[in-house]
C-alpha cells in the first residue's frame, strides 16, 4: 500500500515537473516573443507621445530660424559660413530634455497595458480580453543631439532644416524577464529657405553639424 502511494507521488511529481517544464518552454519560445513584440511597439508609441508632449509644452511658440543660426556673408554678398547660437539652442534643449524626463517619469508611473489574451500566445486571443498592467522603468537620463540638413530646392535656393533627436531608454518588467527598449524621436526645430549659393562643405553634411551637437 505504501509502495503504491510512493509510486503515485513520484508519478505525480514527474508529471508536474514535466508540465511545468513544457509550460516554461512554451512561454519562453512562443509567448515571450509575442509579448516582447507587442510591449516594445506599445512602449515606443507611448515614448514618442511623451516626447512630443514635452516638445509641445516647451515650444509653445514658433522658433525663429534666425534666432538659432547666423549666416555670414562675404563683402560680395555670397554666403561664407554658418554659426549656431549655442546659448539659444542649449536653452531650448535643456527645457525639452527636462520636460521629456518629467513625461517619461509619468510614463513609468502609468505603466503599460496589454490584453490578457496576448499572454496566451494564441493568435486568435491576441489583443482580446481584460487589460493587464506591466511596469515600465525609465533607465538613465534622456539625452539629445542635433542634426542639420541642407536640401536644394531651386537655383541658388537651399532649404536648411534643424533637427533635434531625443534618445530614451526604458525597461519593460515582465513576470519572468525584462526587456529594454530604446527610442530615438526626431523633432524639427526650425527651417528656412536660404537665397544664395551654399558652400559645398555644408551641402556635404559637414561644418555646422559638429557645432550643433551640444551637451545640454
Amino acid at each position: 500500500m505504501r509502495k503504491e502511494r510512493s509510486k503515485r507521488k513520484i508519478t505525480l511529481f514527474v508529471l508536474f515537473f514535466l508540465f511545468a517544464f513544457l509550460v516554461g518552454v512554451y512561454y519562453q519560445n512562443v509567448i515571450n516573443p509575442i509579448i516582447k513584440t507587442y510591449s516594445s511597439a506599445e512602449t515606443t508609441a507611448l515614448t514618442e507621445r511623451a516626447i512630443n508632449l514635452a516638445v509641445s509644452n516647451v515650444i509653445n511658440r514658433t522658433i525663429s530660424y534666425d534666432s538659432l543660426i547666423d549666416i555670414h556673408y562675404t563683402p560680395t554678398g555670397e554666403i561664407a559660413s554658418f554659426s549656431a547660437n549655442q546659448y539659444e539652442i542649449n536653452t531650448i534643449t535643456r527645457e525639452i530634455v527636462k520636460e521629456a524626463q518629467y513625461q517619461m517619469k509619468n510614463l513609468g508611473e502609468d505603466g503599460l497595458f496589454l490584453n490578457l489574451g496576448t499572454f496566451t500566445g494564441v493568435p486568435f486571443f491576441i489583443g482580446r480580453g481584460p487589460l493587464v498592467k506591466l511596469k515600465i522603468v525609465p533607465i538613465g537620463a534622456v539625452t539629445s543631439n542635433f542634426d542639420s540638413e541642407f536640401d536644394s530646392v531651386g537655383i541658388n535656393m537651399t532649404k536648411h532644416t534643424l533637427f533635434l533627436y531625443i534618445n530614451t531608454h526604458v525597461s519593460i518588467v515582465l513576470p519572468i524577464k525584462s526587456y529594454e527598449v530604446y527610442s530615438n524621436v526626431q523633432v524639427m526645430l526650425a527651417e528656412s529657405i536660404i537665397i544664395g549659393k551654399v558652400p559645398e562643405v555644408y551641402l556635404n553634411g559637414n561644418g555646422i553639424g559638429a557645432s550643433l551637437n551640444l551637451v545640454p
